[in-house]
């Protein structure tokens, strides 16, 4: 099996442990899929990680976790465990939001004043 073959393989197995998850979800109570949307967006996002085509990991680590039972909540969980979170991430998007609103508000600022 070439290397491609193995980051398909990996990417289809992440795959279809969301698509069992989603669907194991929409047995739940609504009040149950609303509390589980961080990790519902989470895991979708961790498997876009792995497009096959994207080549970020060493073919070793890809190897690693295509032999783990369930891949997605072992990166699931490591991401839970992680210090940083997503917090980080969200303070530098609304700091940069905020930039772009000021700037904007300054322009039309001038623009009326003209």
């Amino acid at each position: 099996m070439n290397e491609m073959d193995i980051r398909q393989n990996l990417y289809n197995k992440l795959e279809k442990e969301f698509k069992d998850f989603i669907e194991e979800m929409k047995t739940n109570e609504p009040e149950v899929i609303v509390n589980s949307a961080y990790q519902i967006a989470i895991k979708e996002e961790l498997v876009g990680i792995f497009y096959p085509q994207e080549d970020k990991y060493d073919i070793e680590e890809i190897k690693a976790l295509n032999k783990l039972p369930d891949p997605l909540e072992e990166l699931y969980q490591g991401w839970m465990d992680c210090d940083a979170g997503i917090f980080s991430v969200l303070e530098d998007s609304v700091s940069l939001t905020l930039e772009d609103v000021l700037e904007q508000q300054k322009e039309k600022k001038k623009d009326r004043e003209r």
